[in-house]
């Protein structure tokens, strides 16, 4: 069975467009070359695809179901293509590198940034997620490189320092006044809470230390990024407790916000970067990027 890419597309231009005239226009073919290449087609599959009627045509169950496969297919050799055309500009290297909002916001655009700029034949493709997605796509292979809390499991990946983060508590002066210079988190917890989204795993790290403690942390509303948190928070809806490395700048563009270091010493975290990859089967653009951030990090 002989099934061609240029066959595909004329099939899904024919169904979308309700006619094989139409079709044919859109692929720059005579409706004579279209039909025959449908017959073809159907011929080498074994199946009839289309039902022709005066005003068009319609698919049949297999052209529907045909048209389900045929459409992956196409999606996944654009993304081929896409992937394949660096490599024809001379860049021989492409990362797929994951980070959390705190590696993104605060950590990673200056040495990323150098990166690509000392090694211009290799692209990256940065993407946020929440940790816990970061290392489900690491164990899965999605990806290649993420940057993350050191709160949950890397198990199973190869993981290495990158940067102190130290969780602090922002609020207005007024509520944090009452709490001193480093406040500890069960003195927090006394105050309405603005938080991060129940999927993030600073979320769930601060629900497990509330839970040690017997208390159950209350939030008023919870936001996906940092920056809509501290806007609540600048709003005086409550307190929030986030990492220093995200917010420390964002915390400057709202006059009346002030942050303190939290006393307990769980709030002194740090950022991993983690790679399934082993070092001698990595690809050399993957290297170089763990390489080049573990060299950055150790310089401070």
């Amino acid at each position: 069975m002989k099934v061609d890419v240029a066959k595909l597309k004329l099939f899904i231009e024919v169904l979308d467009a309700g006619s094989i005239t139409a079709g044919a226009g859109r692929c720059h073919l005579s409706v004579a070359a279209a039909s025959s290449r449908l017959q073809e087609l159907e011929s080498a599959l074994g199946v009839r695809l289309f039902e022709r009627r005066a005003s068009g045509v319609r698919p049949t169950d297999a052209g529907i179901e045909l048209a389900r496969h045929a459409r992956s297919v196409l999606v996944e050799l654009d993304r081929l293509q896409r992937e394949m055309a660096p490599f024809a500009h001379g860049v021989r290297g492409r990362v797929s590198l994951l980070a959390n909002t705190a590696a993104l916001s605060g950590y990673l655009p200056e040495p990323l940034s150098r990166f690509l700029s000392e090694h211009p034949e290799v692209d990256v493709d940065l993407q946020e997620m929440w940790t816990g997605e970061i290392l489900e796509a690491l164990h899965r292979r999605k990806a290649d490189v993420g940057v993350l809390a050191d709160t949950m499991d890397t198990s199973g990946l190869h993981a290495m320092p990158l940067a102190d983060d130290h969780l602090v508590v922002v609020g207005t002066l007024h509520r944090l006044t009452a709490l001193g210079d480093a406040p500890r988190f069960d003195e927090c917890l006394d105050h309405p809470m603005v938080g991060l989204p129940a999927q993030s795993a600073l979320y769930t790290y601060l629900q497990v230390k509330a839970a040690d403690l017997g208390k159950v942390i209350r939030y008023r509303v919870s936001l996906r990024t940092f920056e809509g948190v501290l806007k609540m928070v600048a709003l005086d809806v409550g307190l929030s407790i986030v990492s220093s490395l995200a917010t420390r700048e964002l915390v400057r563009q709202y006059p009346g916000l002030q942050w303190r270091p939290l006393r307990d010493s769980w709030a002194k975290r740090r950022l991993l970067l983690c790679t399934h990859h082993a070092h001698d089967t990595a690809p050399a653009s993957v290297k170089s990027l763990i390489g080049f951030l573990h060299e950055q990090s150790a310089r401070g």
